[in-house]
């Protein structure tokens, strides 16, 4: 697996280099440091390793330059592991296995919080985040990162789903954004053509384009379990009518192509919108930056609205994408690990992310931030949707259930192989097989 993180740990040896690099990291808006690490007399320097995800931004790597620029005694070797998700979670399970230390913190997405603290190699990090400091954050942040009772990990920024549009064409078509799953269908067939597609959204067989069924699913009010973990998703019709919208975008109503279903993480698809491509992108927040990048073609042609719902009078549910950082419970360095932590998700350094590269902020605060309305100005509008952010399932199994209960069904009916009603049978089928084992 291709890993193209530089891991030499980044170390100021002069005191001119530390100048620069914190005169550098104020130009990019990391501002005044927060907290203060290490004494004004350099002790030993301690290095921590943190395995993190690919940052397609780049935006990551100088927001380490920075920590390491003003912190004397704890430095960060950042190592990015892999190119999706995927390949993150199997190299910490590789090395948590085997009870090595050589992760010290980790970038953990939603689901891998409850699987990570449930196998014992992840650590409790509520003295990083009193309850006073907690409930700055998002609600559903919190939620996210808590398992049994107990925070296993620090939201350190938020994702959330929202429809880009693109305004100039629907501006010109006297056209509202739709708010409904039948108003998406009619304006896309209204104004896509044989170069624009009318709605673009990832449907692979993927962690991304599960995603995209579980919001229809909860759209039509069903879920994957209950509050006590049972399987209730054959319990309603939901999972087919959500399976059977998907599939209807593609097949019947047309309003999707068939590459959709190639489109396995969000950079696919946001691709296609950038270019061009289509009318409407189902994607995460973090597409404004590609939106207004130097080779969009949609450059000041696009705004962002709420997802659609069924009926249409409220936003239609988005799946919360927190990622939050967690301490390894075989590292050797869990102080320093918990100070950068803390540095990391801080409301400035939370504030310089958002502006820096789009990424949501967990802490509520951020929203208020004024270069924040200046640069975002749809932040109040889409805020509540954002508050109401829908996690996966909390539960260690979730990894688990998702490749083997509920993507291999999923493919299989959106490229027609199985008939949603099997689908959806199979996946509750499998779902109950891997929590009764």
């Amino acid at each position: 697996m291709r890993d193209d993180a530089d891991h030499t740990p980044y170390i100021f040896t002069r005191r001119s280099s530390r100048r620069q690099a914190l005169k550098g990291a104020a130009a990019l808006g990391f501002g005044v440091p927060l907290l203060k690490i290490g004494s004004a007399v350099a002790q030993d320097v301690v290095t921590i390793t943190w395995f993190a995800g690919r940052d397609t931004t780049g935006y990551t790597p100088k927001q380490v330059e920075a920590f390491n620029a003003q912190s004397q005694n704890i430095k960060i070797n950042y190592q990015e592991q892999g190119a999706n998700t995927t390949d993150l979670h199997d190299k910490f399970v590789t090395i948590a296995t085997a009870k090595d230390s050589t992760a010290d913190m980790i970038s953990m997405d939603v689901p891998f919080v409850p699987e990570f603290a449930a196998a014992g190699w992840t650590i409790p990090v509520e003295d990083i985040l009193p309850a006073d400091e907690r409930s700055k954050f998002f609600g559903g942040t919190i939620a996210g990162a808590t398992y049994d009772g107990k925070l296993y990990a620090v939201p350190w920024f938020n994702n959330g789903p929202g429809l880009f549009y693109r305004k100039d064409l629907l501006d010109s078509a006297g056209l509202q954004p739709p708010k409904s799953y039948d108003e998406l269908v009619k304006i896309s067939k209204q104004l896509q053509t044989p170069q624009v597609a009318g709605f673009i959204f990832q449907a692979a067989q993927a962690e991304g384009g599960l995603i995209s069924w579980l919001e229809y699913l909860w759209g039509y009010g069903g879920n994957l379990l209950d509050d006590q973990m049972k399987v209730v998703l054959d319990k309603s019709d939901a999972g087919v009518d959500a399976l059977k919208r998907l599939v209807g975008y593609i097949y019947d109503e047309k309003i999707s192509p068939e590459a959709c279903l190639t489109m396995r993480i969000p950079a696919d698809a946001e691709n296609a919108f950038a270019s061009g491509g289509a009318v409407f992108l189902r994607s995460w927040m973090t597409a404004t930056s590609s939106m207004d990048g130097a080779t969009s073609k949609v450059k000041g042609k696009w705004d962002v609205t709420t997802l659609p719902s069924e009926d249409g009078t409220k936003p239609g549910p988005g799946c919360l994408g927190t990622w939050n950082l967690g301490i390894s419970a075989f590292s050797k360095h869990q102080k320093e690990a918990a100070e950068a932590i803390k540095w990391l998700t801080s409301l400035e350094q939370q504030t310089a992310r958002y502006l820096g590269n789009g990424n949501l902020p967990a802490r509520s605060a951020v929203f208020d931030d004024p270069k924040v309305k200046e640069k975002y100005t749809y932040v109040d509008r889409l805020k509540p949707a954002f508050e109401a952010l829908k996690p996966r399932p909390v539960t260690p199994y979730y990894s688990q259930l998702s490749s083997d209960a509920l993507q291999p069904n999923y493919g299989a009916a959106m490229t027609r192989q199985k008939q949603p009603e099997q689908a959806i049978k199979d996946m509750a089928d499998a779902m109950r097989q891997i929590l009764n084992s």
